[in-house]
């Protein structure tokens, strides 16, 4: 294995050396800080789009790639729980007008099929031109082979959360770019543009501006999802390990990488993979299952046991169970908004990461 990364870092370095690889970062790095953080103002009465998304991280997106084009809107508020929407005749209303319906495309959105048919608005539903199921393409983690409802609440098609993976944002992003275009091809360029800025940010955001600067965001995406980016940037370039050209947000968690932690959901996975954080157990026995006292006490024992100092909980989760187990263990229940707009000061998803990340690094130990 270490041969074949030497052999693939020597091509890389002789591609460098000639130019091929290298690429001017000046532009990218302007569209990254004018971008952090900003995002279309909803509600554009002067949009000529109708876009609706089933939760607000897809609309946050939707705004960067379709900006002065569309009105974008999301049904589920960020405090929400995702699987539990009631389904108002005031959402049915919001779909009979629309032109793209943005959802996850797996079966997290169950609530939605009542809206939909509610909405009577053909162009809208599954398959037609404007309908986006933003999971296509996706590495979808934990699928289950086997549908067995005495599991609790499990997913068929695999763990939905596909939003707490910030690379997936990129694979999420181009999907929302495709029905943009298919709605609307007369603003093609502006839209491809900027999918193209939106990616180059989650790249930078990720991985800090060396990197992308000399390999790309793609080829470091790749590593990351194979498991191998560290391996390869244990490699040696101009004198020095590549490590040390490591930024964003992969730099900031670096230090608690193989950190065992427990999770209340497994909301949280791929978050965790894309971080090397090792979830060991879920306070919840099986998923959309409360915890019996018996689950209880064998999650304290495994705590106790492993000396686990933190818990990932969603914070639109009852949270008597995660405090009384923090109450007994001292494990550090950290309640976290698992979409944009679950507080205040979180508008999209690049603030969102920022504010995981902050409170688990203030928190971990």
């Amino acid at each position: 294995m270490n041969n074949i990364f030497a052999r693939f870092t020597h091509i890389i370095l002789i591609a460098l050396l000639s130019g091929s690889l290298l690429v001017s970062g000046q532009n990218r790095q302007q569209n990254r800080y004018q971008n952090r953080g900003q995002h279309q103002q909803r509600g554009n009465s002067n949009a000529g789009l109708t876009i609706i998304c089933s939760f607000s991280d897809f609309a946050t997106i939707a705004e960067r790639i379709a900006g002065s084009h569309a009105n974008v809107q999301s049904i589920a508020h960020g405090e929400q729980d995702p699987h539990f929407v009631p389904p108002k005749p005031s959402y049915a209303m919001m779909l009979s007008d629309a032109d793209l319906w943005i959802t996850t495309g797996m079966d997290l959105e169950g609530w939605s099929t009542t809206l939909l048919d509610k909405a009577r608005n053909k162009q809208i539903m599954d398959g037609e031109i404007g309908f986006v199921a933003v999971s296509d393409g996706v590495n979808v983690l934990q699928k289950v082979e086997k549908a067995d409802r005495t599991e609790g609440d499990v997913h068929l098609m695999g763990n939905p959360h596909i939003n707490t993976g910030p690379i997936n944002w990129k694979i999420i992003a181009t999907n929302i770019t495709t029905g943009l275009i298919k709605v609307d091809p007369a603003n093609a360029s502006d839209y491809q543009s900027n999918l193209e800025a939106f990616t180059d940010q989650v790249d930078r955001e990720m991985f800090g501006d060396e990197l992308v600067d000399i390999f790309g965001g793609e080829m470091l995406s790749r590593l990351l999802e194979n498991r191998t980016l560290f391996t390869f940037l244990d490699n040696e370039y101009q004198g020095e390990k590549l490590t040390v050209k490591l930024g964003g947000w992969q730099k900031q968690m670096e230090p608690f990488r193989g950190k065992k932690i427990v999770a209340y959901h497994k909301n949280w996975i791929y978050f965790t993979e894309t971080f090397g954080l090792e979830v060991i157990g879920y306070i919840e026995p099986k998923p959309g299952i409360p915890p019996s006292a018996k689950h209880v006490q064998k999650m304290i024992q495994i705590i106790e046991d492993q000396n686990i100092n933190l818990m990932l909980v969603a914070s639109y989760f009852e949270k008597n169970s995660a405090r009384m187990i923090e109450e007994k263990t001292g494990i550090k229940a950290l309640f976290l908004p698992l979409f944009v707009g679950g507080i205040p000061e979180v508008t999209d998803n690049f603030q969102l990461v920022d504010y995981w990340i902050d409170q688990i690094a203030t928190n971990i130990q």
